[in-house]
Order: structure tokens, then sequence, then C-alpha cells
């Protein structure tokens, strides 16, 4: 294995740096395709009216936002810092925020022009992270033994529990 990209931070899963924007540009192409030129999936959009189609979009693209600000917030502002397990603000819902934030905005994307055939790569990019989420979590349990393992026992890797008790919050 590599050393970190990053001093002081776990390893990532290879060619993450590479697998993101081709993520990103493979996705926004099918979907522009079947949205906008071909139109496969437009009779789709008569199942979902258009104000629940835009709501879905919106909440799921500002939870994109809310997610991917927050962790990266909580990854990368502070340059100096020891290399601590972070299990307070975002991390204390999910394991994975950032990788959950893309997802959700592609989602957003799908539910947006209904395009069906744009879930074909939201779902093999749903395996993938979760593939990429899961060799990262390794180093993670490496790094900090059974404290990740405690962490990872109580945290969801993808889906927040509905209702906690903040005792759980903080650690």
């Amino acid at each position: 294995m590599t050393e970190p990209k990053h001093p002081g931070m776990g390893k990532e899963f290879p060619h993450t740096d590479q697998i993101l924007p081709l993520s990103a540009a493979v996705f926004f192409t099918v979907w522009i395709l079947d949205s906008f030129i071909f139109r496969f999936s437009d009779r789709f959009t008569v199942f979902v009216p258009d104000t629940i189609r835009i709501a879905l979009f919106a909440s799921l693209e500002i939870s994109a936002i809310v997610l991917g600000f927050y962790s990266h917030e909580a990854l990368f502002s502070k340059k100096g810092m020891e290399f601590t397990l972070i299990t307070d603000g975002v991390f204390s819902y999910v394991r994975h925020p950032l990788y959950l934030s893309i997802l959700l905005a592609y989602l957003g994307f799908v539910f947006a022009s209904m395009s069906v055939i744009s879930l074909i790569p939201w779902i093999c990019y749903t395996g993938l992270f979760d593939k990429m989420a899961s060799f990262e979590e390794e180093d993670m349990i490496r790094i900090f033994g059974d404290k990740y393992i405690e962490y990872r026992r109580r945290v969801p890797k993808w889906f927040p529990k509905p209702m906690r008790k903040s005792s759980q919050q903080t650690e």
C-alpha cells in the first residue's frame, strides 16, 4: 500500500483522485444524454408531479451541500492539527459523509428529470463508494484499533439513525 496522500491521515482507496471526477463525468454524461438529448426516461415524468420532483431535487442537493461542506470542514480546515479520529459533528451521524454527499447529489439529478437510465451509474457508484469506504475503514482500524471499531459499531456507514441520544454524539 502507498502512504497517505495527505500527511497525518489514513490511506485513501487507490486512484480516488481519478475516480471521483470520472464518476461525475460519466454520471452527468448519462444524465444529460437521457434527460435532454435522447429523452428515454421522459415517459416517467408523468408519474411524479413537477413540484415533488423539484422538492426532492432541492432537498437532496441541499443535503449534499451541507454534508459535503461540514465533512470537508472537519477533515481539512485544521491543517496543523494532529491526526485524530473525528466522531463529532456530521461524523456522529454517518461515517462517510463526503461519499454520501456525492451520492445524494447524483440522486437529486435522477429525481429532477426522472432519468431512470441515470440510476445505472448511480447504483454502480453506490457499490464502488461502499468498496472505497470499506478499504479506508480497514486502515482506520489499523490506526485506531478498538476506538474505531466502537465508532463503527455506534455510527452507521451510510444511513443516519433517526433518533439518537445526545450522549452518543460526543466522544
